[in-house]
């Protein structure tokens, strides 16, 4: 029979689940009004102290104070599409030579195989080859032999005798079979020229062999074409969605102005208000520094290797710093393709992964940890599992917002003993979540 602490500890664990279920339905079917909703109160929670500076240090009027902050929000917006337009137009006009540019790399890749594995003619018949001395049909031209001198018909032909085995001289000899293995490799002729080209110990005789390298190269050729011709498709698409979070901005000032317009400067909020608005704060004051360091690094640096599309992703770079933990790994690896396909040595290549690499590591690991202080006390499994959960709802979007939203949730949880080894779980303390669940029990 279970206790009733831990009956009702059951049942609150369900009704959250429930909770949480209904929550995520409502978002979904929400997310045109939510999402540039939550986007707003993240602008505002950033840039309320520049309307407080305004009003109490500067003394100026609420309606000043507020127009000002919103064109201080406006210049940054305003700032962040024209790089991101700037490198939608030049991926757009740039993807017709990559594709190019990746086609003949991949036929290049393949040459060796399609080389080695070449289709060959079957060779002529020799004369007097088995073959041509079987006999043929009656009505085949070439059955037909001349006619005798007499004009009676035609000459009889002996046919000639074929020996199926050889003759055995010796029968009380018992037959032997002298077999060796060959212990290297067959020999060459010395006279013969050596193909550098063709790989040493490949033999491609067999048709089989030769008809599985024929698929496998026109497979590859295939996923070429596929991938140059998706290219178009993909810049369709990352157009129509920029374009779609420019046409929220709309939606997104009026939120913002509105909630500059309700909020009170000198207005005394509760703990858990201020506990949640500054963690934000911080959290994202921190995200837009060290992004757009590691951005205008990345530029400078892919720059200086050669790379040119360096400026595209450095923007890149500066937008997935925002989603933890995956979004630095991203922008590492974006660059390979377009690198493979410029550079014809290694050595650049790797340049363009590891330089990248290391300014995501120091700048992300070291410096913005010092930055930010207790950060947001989230635990890594939590913030992947957030990425999941809020890109399913609300897209690309979500997972720029799941880190502190999740952050908000867990403050909130905090303040209540019921829920408090949640918010535990949710910075990975599984000694103070058994702790607060033996104590609500």
């Amino acid at each position: 029979m279970q206790h009733p602490s831990e009956q009702s500890w059951l049942t609150t664990a369900s009704l959250v689940i429930l909770a949480v279920v209904a929550s995520a339905v409502v978002l979904m079917y929400t997310r045109a009004i939510m999402i540039p909703f939550v986007v707003a109160l993240f602008i505002v929670a950033l840039v309320s102290p520049i309307e407080d500076f305004q009003v109490k240090r500067l003394r100026l009027p609420r309606i000043i104070a507020i127009i000002v902050t919103l064109l201080v929000v406006l210049f940054v917006i305003a700032v962040v599409s024209l790089f991101v337009v700037q490198a939608i137009r030049t991926i757009a006009s740039t993807a017709g030579e990559y594709s190019t540019s990746f086609a003949k790399m991949a036929n290049k890749l393949l040459k060796p195989i399609e080389y080695v594995y070449k289709q060959e003619e079957p060779p002529p018949t020799p004369p007097g080859d088995l073959k041509s001395e079987l006999p043929t049909s009656p009505n085949d031209p070439r059955s037909k032999s001349p006619a005798t001198p007499n004009g009676r018909g035609p000459a009889q032909k002996q046919p000639a005798v074929l020996e199926l085995y050889p003759l055995i001289e010796d029968t009380t000899r018992p037959a032997t079979l002298d077999v060796r293995p060959r212990t290297g490799p067959p020999p060459r002729d010395s006279n013969e020229a050596v193909d550098p080209n063709v790989w040493p110990g490949v033999t491609a005789e067999h048709p089989y062999t030769r008809q599985i390298a024929k698929d496998l190269t026109d497979s590859a050729k295939q996923v070429v074409r596929d991938v140059a011709n998706r290219i178009f498709t993909i810049l369709t698409n990352t157009v129509g969605v920029i374009f779609g979070l420019i046409s929220g901005v709309l939606f997104i000032l009026i939120f913002v102005v509105f909630l500059l317009a309700g909020r009170n400067p000198y207005a005394e909020h509760s703990q858990i208000y201020k506990a949640v608005v500054h963690k934000i704060r911080r959290y994202l004051g921190t995200k837009v520094v060290i992004s757009a360091v590691v951005g205008v690094l990345v530029w400078t640096s892919l720059s200086v290797i050669g790379l040119e599309l360096a400026g595209v992703f450095g923007v890149m770079s500066f937008l997935l710093n925002f989603i933890p933990s995956i979004g630095a790994i991203i922008a590492t690896l974006l660059p390979i393709p377009i690198a493979m396909a410029q550079f014809q040595s290694p050595w650049p290549v790797i340049l363009v992964i590891v330089v990248p690499g290391v300014l995501h590591n120091v700048l992300g690991n070291i410096v913005e940890p010092k930055l930010m202080g207790e950060g947001l006390d989230l635990h890594p499994v939590t913030i992947l599992l957030a990425l999941s959960f809020w890109g399913l709802l609300w897209g690309i979007v979500g997972m720029f917002l799941a880190a502190p939203i999740t952050a908000a949730i867990r403050i909130v949880l905090l303040q209540f003993d019921t829920l408090r080894p949640i918010g535990n779980l949710l910075a990975g303390d599984f000694a103070k979540a058994e702790k607060a669940g033996r104590q609500g029990t």
